[in-house]
């Protein structure tokens, strides 16, 4: 897998509203945005359940909105290391069991990776059966009798892939659970085993720096098996990438068969990285003299497009390459690709050592690029009969950026490592990815690079030993590996492949490395001695006689205490055509150091070397905690949501998902140290119990009691005494040694069912914070109480509060316009806590009741206390089908006893860009990220439309670059041309259903971009025009009358010197005939112009363009901008 040195990310936008000191509304100009107050464009996810949910850039939760039938189901918001996840309670107690993918409820993973509603329009899922023949037909049956289509049949994990619409995810729910509907949460049905995410398997390319024109070939010393007369030939090797350039010279005659599983139509390679791959295996350096060979050029070539022209990949298409590829005999299979690694054994690992296992094939995976942590080897690369790859650079050093054992779950890879760091390989004809070198070629970085290296080798021996197993493949290259200095295991496992040692051996080791685990529980004086048995096995004509022997070292890098790690015998003879057993002895009670100790098992004599890498996990000092869950109905709860954050290190369980609690009760073995507890546990009848454990010190065995039954109820009471709960959560954080270790979960809050209590003691001051809010209301349209209680150092036990009065309370006099025919509108507010970035994210949208009114004036009462900031914002829906219009004002301090203004969603709605903020587009090197909102309102609030349609088109020099049907927001593309180049960016979005103005918007950018280091970002030098006009809450203003239009600029045309030239035209006719009018200067400076509207009823359009003083230029077009009315 190819690692990118930065990420490309959009900074977010919720842009100033309208708020004032209590006066008339005047016209308004955008203020100018405050730094970290700024979200990204929302993106809207619709989970499996058939609930929606918006975000906004930051991973706020913007909008939970329930699916059909599914009313008065509650949900969960938990903020763990970065990912915010929204779970419906019915949803927790598969989730509990382990047998529902929580990747599903991970909306900032699914916006990220492209299963947001823009776009994508389908749920894919895999799923996997248990029981009987007939009951898992009668499961089978009951999924594709309804929405569900399957798109591959996974014999492999004993599954299926499936698809199911967005708007019939419900129904698909129903088949995989006994939902009856309610609060209450769901089981799997009858022969339902698992159900995954279809997840994403991505490609990146990393640039090379300095290419080394022997490159890795020579470094791992295939040259030498040439000579020796191996080079593949007959050996099927099947590479699963992006697909294959079948007319370079270097592959022509190589590719036995090509399919393709990405769904792009085509085994052209219009990425880049596959053929690269590819001929990094079998390529036979045609075009370039033979320069340019690849590892084994005799090898024959399958290829698998399981990648599409993007990169990226579904697991489905994945595993039916992989089953593919075997069907077709691949001896060795080579996967350049991966994706995030999480404990247990996911469908991609399980369908690499089931494979394995049944074909008798090698698959030869990368570790990865996410280095130099540990923990960070991706998956499939994380499956025990995968043979792993590390990457080092041509002077054998580790590549900073290749990833690091151990597994998720603990266990010793990878297993090798190769040359992977400016590798020069072909160039696909229709490729975008690597840096030209030579003609004809390309350099690429990544452990993407290093795996086919490592394939190239496993085609060799498989060519000099035909019956070898891929077990055997895998030994033998594990066993003949160069031993690497300054390393352990963990980081490249035994070495660096070599090639002239792996053909030359006849003794391998059996398993490819030892690892013990954690033998025993710290403390050490009474651990038990404990063995594993190591087998090696001769294939050649004589015996070989072996000197046996151990290397290792502790966690302080110093040799391991002698006898810590023995085998035994010390000699051990090999027959000819035989094996032999061996005894590794780990003995942990010897040494003072605790943690892991890594090295090797070594083996030489008779011509021959073997080295088998071994690991022995010295228990630091550990505790037991044991978690026991009972419901508030008092039963035994074996399927809670639960999660134990590690505040010192960052790390989070989440005990209760392998399914083996018995009677309620799990037990985890965690290291010394800090830690918070959340569990929500709830009834059939749907009584939910959040308890929390704010603070546990963990220096001893420790039992704690998570009892529903002890928790208590919410009874808060607004001034207005008939106002009553419309919507609630409750949130807290607990803070980690660092901001990435922080926990913050919030909780829908229901006051007739949700339960509240605290299981530890408090937390010190400053550690914790816990708040509880919500709007009460009595009608739409009566005042709105917006109330927070904060709690410092520990959790709820219950809440009892009355607000007798509004003293304290800030006034907002709010006045909500639209822009739709036929509106129904409701407040959408959210709090802040500064000083607290963690509990923001947990914290989502308050939402109040629908108003049928299109527009309306409405009183807020909001809590001041704690410092809390407000979000106001607005929802408008066309009444129909529900789509509309979102818009957001910037977090704020309102005051107490002071009355204020807010004015949300009018004015002229149109594009906006804050390059500061990267609202506009950005570059880092070949990469880049467009999102322009097209809609958001008058006084610059970020707001999100529902939209007929939308074309974007990026084009530079006539070729294009980018062309999209969809919403770019927040996504990142690539090929940007190298250098400095004009580019032309096209953007049309029409939302002419149901909007009575700027129903059409058009803006056209040209503008200079330079490449830039993969280390730094670039704004693009985009510039709009908006436009103040007062307007009524409608967006009209009156017909004949003269008015002036306030205008204002964004971008680098708004600088003072930087403007060039400034037009403006005018249309009374729906754009048809238009007619310039003068721009005129204030004594502000400020432009302006002076219109009068037409006399009769109808609609100004507006038309500008503008230069700056470097060349960049923009033409945008607001059709309708605004209505008069007599």
């Amino acid at each position: 897998m190819c690692g990118i040195a930065a990420v490309l990310a959009l900074a977010g936008l919720t842009a100033t509203a309208t708020v004032t000191s209590a006066a008339p509304i005047r016209p308004a100009e955008p203020s100018t945005v405050p730094p970290g107050g700024l979200t990204k464009p929302a993106a809207r996810v619709t989970l499996l359940t058939g609930d929606t949910v918006r975000v906004d850039g930051n991973g706020r939760v913007v909008e939970v909105r329930p699916g059909k039938g599914r009313s008065g189901i509650g949900y969960s918001v938990r903020r763990v290391a970065g990912h915010t996840y929204v779970v419906p309670l019915d949803a927790t107690r598969l989730l509990g069991s382990g047998r529902l993918d929580r990747r599903l409820f991970d909306v900032t993973q699914l916006v990220k990776d492209g299963y947001d509603d823009a776009h994508r329009k389908q749920v894919p899922l895999i799923v996997s059966y248990d029981g009987s023949n007939a009951v898992q037909k009668e499961a089978r049956d009951s999924l594709f009798a309804g929405p569900a289509e399957v798109t591959h049949r996974l014999p492999a994990i004993h599954g299926d892939a499936l698809t199911t619409d967005k708007p019939d995810t419900g129904k698909v729910w129903q088949a995989l659970t006994d939902s009856a509907g309610g609060r209450s949460a769901v089981t799997a049905a009858p022969g339902i085993d698992r159900v995954w995410l279809d997840g994403r398997v991505k490609i990146s390319a990393q640039a090379a720096v300095a290419p080394d024109p022997h490159g890795g070939v020579a470094q791992i010393g295939a040259p030498a098996a040439w000579k020796a007369g191996y080079d593949g030939k007959g050996v099927k090797v099947a590479v699963l990438d992006t697909g294959i350039d079948a007319t370079h010279p270097d592959l022509k005659g190589k590719i036995l068969k090509a399919k393709d599983f990405s769904g792009s139509g085509s085994t052209d390679d219009r990425q880049g990285h596959g053929t690269h791959v590819a001929s990094t295996v079998v390529g036979s350096g045609a075009k370039s003299g033979g320069k340019y060979k690849g590892v084994a050029p005799g090898a024959e070539l399958l290829v698998g497009k399981v990648l599409d022209d993007t990169g990226f990949g579904d697991n489905s298409d994945i595993i039916a390459g992989m089953q593919w590829a075997v069907a077709q005999g691949a001896r060795v299979v080579n996967m350049s690709l991966g994706e995030v690694d999480t404990p247990g054994v996911d469908p991609l690992e399980k369908a690499v050592n089931d494979l394995s296992a049944s074909s008798g094939a090698l698959f030869v995976i990368a570790a990865g690029n996410s280095g130099p942590s540990d923990t960070t080897v991706g998956s499939p690369g994380a499956a025990a009969a995968a043979l792993t790859v590390a990457a080092v650079d041509r002077h054998d050093k580790i590549a900073s950026w290749s990833s690091r054992g151990p597994t998720a779950d603990g266990r010793l890879k990878p297993d090798v490592a190769a040359p992977g760091v400016d590798i020069i390989a072909a160039k696909a004809a229709h490729g975008t990815e690597g840096n030209d070198e030579a003609t004809g070629y390309v350099s690429m970085s990544g452990t993407s690079m290093a795996t086919p290296h490592t394939a190239g080798a496993a085609a060799i021996l498989a060519q000099e030993h035909p019956r070898w197993t891929g077990e055997r493949l895998k030994s033998a290259l594990t066993a003949s590996a160069r031993t690497l200095s300054g390393v352990t295991p963990y980081d490249v496992g035994v070495g660096r492949a070599d090639l002239p040692r792996a053909i030359g051996t006849t003794v391998g080791s059996e398993p490819s490395s030892v690892d013990f685990g954690t033998p025993d529980p710290w403390p050490h004086d009474d651990d038990t001695p404990v063995t594993r048995t190591l087998t090696y096995r001769n294939d050649g004509t004589r015996p070989v006689t072996l000197d046996l022997g151990i290397t290792a070292a502790g966690p302080d890098g110093k040799a391991a205490p002698t006898g810590m790690v023995t085998v035994s015998p010390a000699r051990l003879t090999v027959p000819a055509g035989g094996n032999a057993k061996a005894t590794v002895t780990a003995d942990t009670r010897l040494g003072s150091a605790d943690g892991v100790y890594s090295g090797a098992v070594t083996a030489s004599g008779d011509g021959q070397s073997v080295r088998t890498a071994l690991a022995v996990d010295r228990e630091v000092e550990t505790h037991t905690l044991t978690l026991v869950t009972t419901r508030r109905d008092g039963k035994r709860d074996n399927e809670p949501d639960v999660t134990v954050a590690g505040l010192d290190t960052g790390k989070q369980f989440t005990p209760y998902d392998d399914g083996k609690a018995r009677n309620g009760t799990v037990t985890l073995r965690l290291p010394r140290g800090r830690y918070a507890i959340s569990a929500m546990t709830i009834t059939p009848a749907g009584r939910s119990a959040q308890l929390v454990a704010p603070h546990l010190v963990l220096d001893h065995d420790t039992t704690v009691a998570l009892d529903g039954r002890k928790a208590k109820p919410v009874k808060v009471t607004a001034p207005d005494r008939r106002a009553t709960l419309r919507d609630g959560q409750v949130v807290f954080a607990a803070r980690g040694a660092k901001p990435a270790y922080d926990l913050a979960i919030g909780t829908d809050l229901d006051a007739k069912t949700t339960f509240l209590g605290q299981v530890s003691p408090n937390a010190p001051a400053g550690s914790f914070i816990a708040q509880a809010g919500g709007i009460w209301q009595r009608t739409a349209t009566s005042p709105a109480y917006n109330l927070v209680t904060t709690r410092t150092g520990g959790f709820f036990d219950g809440l009892t509060r009355t607000f007798a009065s509004n003293r304290g309370m800030a006034r907002v006099n709010t006045s909500v316009a639209t822009a739709l025919t036929k509106a129904q509108t409701a407040q959408n507010n959210a709090w802040t806590t500064p000083g607290w970035p963690a509990l923001d994210q947990a914290t989502s949208t308050l939402e109040g009741p629908l108003r049928t009114a299109p527009t309306a004036k409405i009183v807020q009462y909001l809590s001041t206390g704690h410092g809390v900031r407000w979000i106001l914002g607005t929802r408008t829906q066309n009444g129909t089908d529900g789509e509309g219009m979102t818009a957001f004002a910037t977090s704020r301090r309102f005051e107490p006893d002071r009355t204020y203004r807010v004015t949300l969603d009018g004015g002229v709605h149109g594009p906006i860009v804050t390059p500061t903020k990267v609202v506009g587009g950005l570059r880092i090197g070949r990469y880049y990220a467009l999102c322009v909102p097209m809609f958001s309102d008058g006084p610059g609030d970020f707001s999100y439309s529902a939209q007929n349609s939308v074309h974007t088109r990026l084009t530079s020099g006539g070729k294009v670059i980018g062309d999209f049907t969809e919403d770019t927001c927040p996504n990142t593309y690539s090929n940007l041309r190298a250098g400095t180049a004009r580019y032309k960016l096209s953007i049309t979005a029409d939302r002419s259903k149901g909007y009575k103005i700027s129903d059409h918007v058009e803006g056209v950018w040209t503008f200079t971009s330079t490449n830039t280091p993969e280390t730094r970002a670039a704004a693009w030098p985009l510039s709009v025009v908006r436009f103040h006009p007062e307007l009524s809450l409608t967006g009209t203003a009156k017909a004949g009358a003269r008015i002036t239009v306030p205008l204002s600029l964004q971008g680098p045309a708004a600088a003072k010197g930087r403007l060039k030239s400034l037009t403006v035209k005018v249309s009374y006719d729906g754009g048809r005939t238009w007619k310039p009018v003068t721009v005129h200067s204030a004594a502000s400076g400020k432009p302006y112009l002076t219109l009068t509207n037409p006399s009769r009823p109808g609609a100004v359009s507006f038309r500008t363009a503008l230069a700056d003083t470097a060349g960049n230029t923009y033409t945008g077009t607001i059709h309708n901008a605004y209505r008069t009315v007599r």
